[in-house]
């Protein structure tokens, strides 16, 4: 299969998971053909991209996907966060009073005034239209109102004039969702086409024409000549008829979706125990300190897994009387972005200097985790002799494509190919991917994770083990995938300069079961070099920094 019809292929693919979200695992499978010839082995296909630039146009795509993927994972809120609301409008008093579903659903604290209610404009006309009716001839009014905090919602609201209370208006608020078993209904029951439907979705999403047209990539004239179709298909004279409509069938369906037992975005929070900021010209660097020893050790966070450990480890650092001065690379944690991709790396060796000056630290050792190997040896280098000795803990070794693709697993062969060669291929699928995790949760990203490692996939059953991984994946995507492209580009470059221009005392601790980085290879890149050691250790995979707790403080208590 030629390189282009891959490359459409993969696009094709992605488009389909704003749809699906169960979709994306397809479209990853399809992003890592677009590289390989095999999959099993890692051999490149021949016509693989070869550049390091951005491709604008794939950039373009993953840009509307992820704005289409965003909405419609926004309608898939859990069954808590919908609502039944009750407002009571006071004309005399000039104030409204809301149940607690109502105070939730409009983020508003009671009393308030009818203005501080967030709701559109037409909907609080129909309030004061009702309210200024003499009770007698005041009537029941349902209508579609759009609660516009935090975000737009529709809601369906019935205004009634209660006889007991000549003063008030209630107000119920329905949230109106519309999930595609809805959709799929409404296109049945209008005989509306595909396009049709996706358009009519746009409005009772309280899109303009406009926004429609450029959310699904189509000509304006295009959206005005499809809504055109659905009046007439509808029966109905304006847009906003359409909507009451489908807004009237939404609540005698009361469709209610059921509920999913998965954590919600917001706890997808990096941890701030311990956490430090430095300002820096126009950014800031984030930065933990990890116990409370009189000795400090400058430690490098790997890729997936940051600067986070288990208590028992924590405790052991205090015995040893060690602290670990651990900053986030840029776009990691809260570390502010490099300014460029193509200054990430000299930023990296800046922040860490720059922290080291402000602590005060003229000398000081390095402990430098998995993918944190290549900016460890350029910071090592930049600290000169300054620079103690070396642990490294996993450590990655520059990598050689016609060697070390073989070991690898499949997800980090394509993070490493797609960073070296085409960078807007990872961006997309980091920006699809990212919102489909948050959804299932971080044990389902990290079950992909390790599916080849059953040592590591064990580890997810210890609550502290699986809580530390967790925290280092909030903190590789806290800001977003761009970082990620950015530091996997990092580690694939060739740093083997910085690597040989470094001298100081390394010991090498390798985890014999790592699927990333074939411990015996990286023995054998290291074998006669002067000053250095290593050790393989059995037993050992991925999370050897949190597994191997002996062996790496054995190490640490040795650096001088």
């Amino acid at each position: 299969m030629s390189h282009t019809k891959r490359y459409f292929e993969m696009l094709g693919a992605a488009y389909e998971v704003p749809s699906a979200t169960d979709r994306f695992d397809a479209f990853l499978d399809s992003a890592i053909a677009y590289f390989f010839e095999s999959t099993e082995n890692g051999t490149l296909a021949e016509d693989v991209p070869r550049h390091h630039g951005t491709d604008d146009m794939l950039d373009t795509h993953g840009a509307r996907i992820s704005k289409l993927l965003d909405e419609a994972l926004r309608r898939e809120i859990s069954l808590e966060e919908r609502f039944h609301a009750v407002l009571k409008v006071s004309a005399r008093a000039g104030r409204v009073t809301g149940n607690a579903a109502a105070a939730q659903l409009t983020g508003q604290g009671f009393p308030c005034t009818l203005d501080e209610l967030p709701l559109d404009t037409a909907a609080l006309g129909e309030i004061r239209k009702t309210l200024r009716a003499p009770a007698h001839q005041a009537q029941d009014r349902i209508i579609l109102a759009n609660v516009e905090a935090p975000q737009i919602r529709p809601c369906l609201a019935l205004i009634q004039r209660p006889g007991e209370a000549d003063d008030q208006v209630h107000v119920s608020l329905s949230y109106i969702d519309w999930p595609p078993a809805l959709m799929g209904r409404l296109r049945e029951a209008f005989g509306l086409t595909a396009s049709e439907s996706e358009v009519l979705e746009g409005y009772l999403g309280d899109l303009s024409q406009k926004e429609i047209a450029d959310q699904r990539g189509r000509a304006l004239e295009t959206i005005k000549g499809q809504s055109k179709s659905i009046l007439r298909k509808t029966g109905c004279a304006r847009m906003s008829d359409v909507v009451q409509l489908c807004a009237s069938i939404a609540f005698l369906m009361r469709h209610l979706p059921e509920r999913a037992n998965r954590p919600a975005a917001a706890e997808w929070v990096t941890p701030k125990a311990g956490l430090s900021l430095l300002p820096r010209p126009g950014r800031q660097l984030a930065w933990y300190r990890i116990g409370n020893g009189p000795r400090p050790v400058l430690f490098i966070h790997g890729y997936l897994q940051g600067p986070f450990f288990t208590p028992a480890f924590i405790d052991r650092l205090n015995e040893a009387g060690l602290q670990l001065v651990a900053p986030s690379r840029p776009g990691f944690g809260y570390s502010s972005p490099s300014r460029s991709r193509s200054d990430f790396n000299e930023t990296v060796v800046a922040d860490a200097l720059a922290l080291v000056d402000t602590l005060g630290i003229e000398r000081l050792s390095l402990c430098i985790h998995q993918g944190g190997a290549s900016h460890g040896f350029r910071i090592a280098k930049a600290l000169g002799d300054r620079l103690g000795a070396m642990l490294l803990v996993g450590g990655g070794i520059p990598i050689d494509e016609t060697r070390h693709l073989s070991h690898m697993d499949r997800q980090t062969r394509f993070a490493a190919i797609a960073s070296r060669h085409a960078p807007s291929v990872m961006k997309m699928v980091m920006s699809v991917g990212l919102p489909v995790y948050r959804k299932r949760g971080a044990r389902a990203f990290l079950e992909k994770q390790f599916a080849t490692a059953p040592g590591d996939l064990a580890t997810l059953d210890d609550s502290v083990l699986f809580t530390v991984q967790a925290q280092g994946l909030y903190h590789a995507v806290e800001q977003g995938g761009e970082a990620w492209v950015r530091d996997g580009a990092s580690a694939m470059a060739d740093w083997r300069a910085d690597f040989e221009a470094v001298n100081a005392r390394q010991m090498w601790l390798q985890a014999q079961d790592d699927p990333v980085i074939s411990a015996h290879q990286v023995a054998a890149y290291l074998e006669g070099r002067p000053n250095i050691g290593c050790r393989i250790l059995p037993g050992h995979g991925v999370n050897i920094l949190h597994t191997a707790v002996d062996a790496i403080m054995a190490e640490l208590v040795k650096l001088d």
